[in-house]
């Protein structure tokens, strides 16, 4: 039974395009530009991140660089996500007496099973990218756990003196602290579009503020988002990931915190050129290929994706807002 007729680059896209389209809450929302980078590796001075506005250069003059110019070149090695199905030779002979239909449609399972696992890892290195570190789980040759870290930086934070489960607070103070939240992100980012996102706890708090006013017109609460004065919009974001190290879910966004993500600094995401000859060792968003094993025997189908999520955080700004 060869396989590598559902394999070439040609049959994989195929494959991908019959499939349902994948759900990914904090890349759906924030890492919608994303693109193929040419290299394995990536400069920290080569993430073309936003400028800003820069100085107009006198005419006749020397442009105005927008990348660093010391010499000092930081590499980040993205790490691959590689997961596997085998099937065994019994699979195949059973295989075997499918239609060319069924055949296609049980290679189909298969790349599903691997792009979704791709896909997940993915989302969850975006939800840690937020915080501005990428330190998720490496496993070792051994099978031991070592840490894969990026670091972008850290993102501002506001204190908020009058707490949003306070009695004494009003809706008034809550925007007034969204404002202060705006006010810190201008300065480093140019806050076109700001995504206020909390998670379940702020949501609840929110909700219980506003079931207690008198004028229903003041806020409005939507399918996952609640609306104040017609001025301030806070969605819901109840993503979340499981700390492969403890096996406990991670959420996106921290508890009794609310973070304002300005979604015009350039948040972007990555595919790096994957390790694999007969990718043509290309930037690709999701690759697969039949390995023949001989103890036992079979066939190993391994993916392959290599995503790197890159945060402006700048263009972050988190708050502690519940008591």
């Amino acid at each position: 039974m060869d396989l590598k007729k559902f394999f070439t680059r040609d049959a994989i896209v195929d494959t991908l395009q019959r499939l349902p389209e994948l759900k990914t809450p904090v890349m759906d929302l924030l890492y919608t530009d994303r693109r193929n980078h040419p290299f394995p590796v990536v400069g920290y001075r080569d993430l073309n991140l936003p400028a800003g506005n820069i100085p107009v250069v006198r005419r006749g003059s020397q442009s105005y660089p927008l990348n660093p110019t010391d010499g000092k070149i930081s590499m980040i090695e993205v790490q691959p996500v590689n997961p596997s199905v085998y099937l065994s030779a019994a699979d195949l002979n059973n295989m075997k007496l499918l239609d060319p239909q069924g055949q296609q449609a049980y290679i189909d399972n298969q790349i599903d099973n691997l792009r979704r696992a791709c896909r997940a890892t993915a989302e969850a290195i975006s939800a840690q990218s937020l915080t501005g570190k990428i330190a998720y789980p490496l496993r070792a040759d051994a099978g031991a756990y070592l840490t894969y870290e990026v670091d972008f930086g850290t993102p501002a934070s506001v204190s908020i003196a009058k707490k949003w489960d306070d009695a004494n607070t009003k809706v008034a103070d809550i925007v007034k602290s969204l404002g202060q939240i705006i006010d810190t992100l201008k300065k480093t980012a140019p806050a076109m579009d700001v995504q206020f996102l909390c998670g379940f706890d702020v949501y609840a708090a929110l909700v219980d503020k506003i079931g207690a006013l008198p004028n229903s017109a003041i806020a409005q609460v939507g399918a996952d988002y609640i609306s104040l004065g017609g001025v301030a919009k806070i969605q819901l974001l109840s993503a979340n990931y499981i700390d492969l190290t403890t096996g406990n879910a991670v959420s996106a966004i921290p508890a009794k915190t609310i973070l304002a993500v300005d979604r015009s600094s350039g948040f972007k995401l990555l595919y790096a050129a994957l390790d694999q000859m007969d990718a043509g060792l290309v930037a690709l968003p999701f690759y697969a290929q039949p390995v023949t094993t001989q103890d036992p025997s079979g066939v190993k189908i391994i993916g392959e994706s290599k995503p790197l999520p890159v945060p402006n955080v700048k263009g972050i700004v988190q708050a502690v807002v519940l008591t």
